[in-house]
């Protein structure tokens, strides 16, 4: 068993009014890479019963957009620090990473020396993402590494056909229920350590589901990480570890960024409102297939019925991980999302261009935004509802609502896309029922007057 963690004393303390009445106040306990609190996440109000508040990742590519190399090193720099913290090895890499992040310099340099020179792990590790918002984050930590290491993510999604090896809760969420579907039912059926990946920890409740799933289902899995950018659990909250350390008899590793204490008054005041902005303007849309780049044993052949009652036949991608990834499988995917990147870049005809994810298929369209060149911004559509408001000190002042294209019937949105911001934006998705599906989407995208909407739909639409 571990020694006993307890918390340090306050190194940094600073106080968030967010939309007057909802006071957030964060007390910061360790924080290796000297990050000000602003150069990782912003503060927003959630609509949610269960939780009224949420840091905005500035580091992410989920609610705002970044240079698409930033997300990728947050990942690589928490590998960097699992490895050091867990395993006692560290790596000069890491303080590069974490000055190119703060200063947003130096991105391509240290991110090419991590290409050509990924990381050794010592011992055999299983990574898991939780969707919907650190499925890119757990691909990026995995990605780091060179060998003993393998990938797949939680999802939302109910795929028909196949069967989750594992199942279990999220209390906090707007969609509560995981689900981990492996091709290789032995996924788990082996001595590696399981290193859970979130953006954040609060309660870290989830974390603990998980982990008593896994261990119910492979009783000789006994050594746990969970990785997170920001961990805010407090005293009780780090004991309920420690309980569940000794109950089932477990080791479990905590590693982050940003290690404190969070609190909250009060709520926030404002009524729930949806933009409203609309205009006559008419972008030009482009319908780009990219299926014909990736070779048919590429795609799983599984199908998804939508909230809505509606059948997408498409397949799925096995680079995303959702399906359980080797590190091998990777660097072999990894050669083709290339040549997709060429492809698409190939179709750009702006100087300003931002790359859309869609909900949980962050990761390759992440990738494929940091390989098309400069003047690139990514981020992602997401099925979290956050208010939005004018006032000036507020991280959130523009809100797009849109069904989605990929799970019709469940409510997404985009964020803080200003008017004529964008020369053109790229919109990739992994799989769609029809064109169609984008129809909603793209009304939306059309109140910031962007001139061109590419379309890139990876795998082939099956009527």
């Amino acid at each position: 068993m571990k020694e006993r963690e307890i918390l340090k004393p306050v190194e940094k303390r600073e106080v968030y009014h967010v939309l007057q009445d909802l006071t957030v106040e964060v007390e910061v306990m360790q924080n290796p890479y000297n990050f000000r609190l602003e150069q990782l996440f912003q503060m927003a109000a959630r609509i949610n019963k269960n939780r009224s508040f949420l840091f905005v990742s500035k580091v992410l590519g989920k609610h705002l957009a970044v240079n698409p190399k930033i997300p990728l090193l947050a990942g690589s720099l928490l590998a960097l620090r699992y490895l050091e913290v867990v395993h006692g090895e560290s790596d000069p890499r890491a303080e590069k990473i974490a000055t190119a992040i703060q200063t947003q310099e130096g991105l391509d340099e240290i991110w090419n020396s991590l290409q050509k020179d990924p990381i050794p792990l010592q011992r055999a590790a299983s990574f898991i993402g939780f969707a919907e918002t650190a499925t890119a984050l757990g691909h990026a930590v995995f990605s780091t590494f060179r060998n003993n290491a393998k990938y797949i993510h939680t999802t939302r999604e109910q795929i028909d056909q196949l069967t989750s090896i594992i199942n279990f809760e999220e209390e906090h969420s707007h969609a509560t229920s995981h689900r981990v579907y492996a091709l290789d039912t032995e996924f788990f059926q082996d001595d590696s350590e399981v290193v859970l990946v979130d953006d954040e920890v609060t309660t870290g409740k989830t974390a603990i589901n998980i982990i008593r799933k896994i261990k119910e289902e492979y009783p000789s899995k006994n050594k746990f990480t969970v990785v997170s950018i920001l961990d805010w659990r407090t005293e009780e909250y780090r004991e309920r570890y420690r309980q569940l350390e000794e109950e089932l008899n477990v080791q479990i590793h905590t590693v982050s960024l940003i290690d404190g204490v969070v609190s909250i008054a009060g709520k926030p005041s404002i009524e729930k409102n949806i933009e409203q902005t609309e205009n006559n303007f008419q972008p030009e849309v482009n319908y780009l297939s990219v299926a014909h780049l990736l070779p048919a044993e590429t795609v799983q052949q599984s199908s998804s019925t939508s909230v809505g009652g509606i059948e997408t036949k498409a397949g799925y991608l096995k680079a995303t991980g959702r399906f359980g990834l080797s590190i091998e499988k990777e660097k072999e995917f990894s050669n083709q999302i290339q040549a997709i990147a060429d492809f698409v870049k190939a179709h750009r005809n702006g100087n300003k261009t931002l790359v859309i994810g869609t909900g949980e298929f962050m990761y390759l369209p992440m990738h494929i935004a940091s390989r098309m060149g400069e003047g690139v911004y990514f981020h992602s559509t997401t099925r979290s509802p956050i208010y939005h408001s004018n006032s000036n000190d507020y991280t959130i002042k523009r809100k797009f609502e849109f069904d989605s294209p990929e799970n019709q019937g469940v409510t997404n949105y985009l964020y803080n896309i200003e008017v004529n911001q964008y020369d053109e934006v790229f919109l990739i998705f992994e799989r769609m029922s029809s064109l169609n599906a984008t129809s909603s989407l793209i009304k939306a995208l059309s109140k910031s007057n962007i001139p061109t909407i590419h379309i890139v739909n990876m795998t082939e639409i099956i009527e």
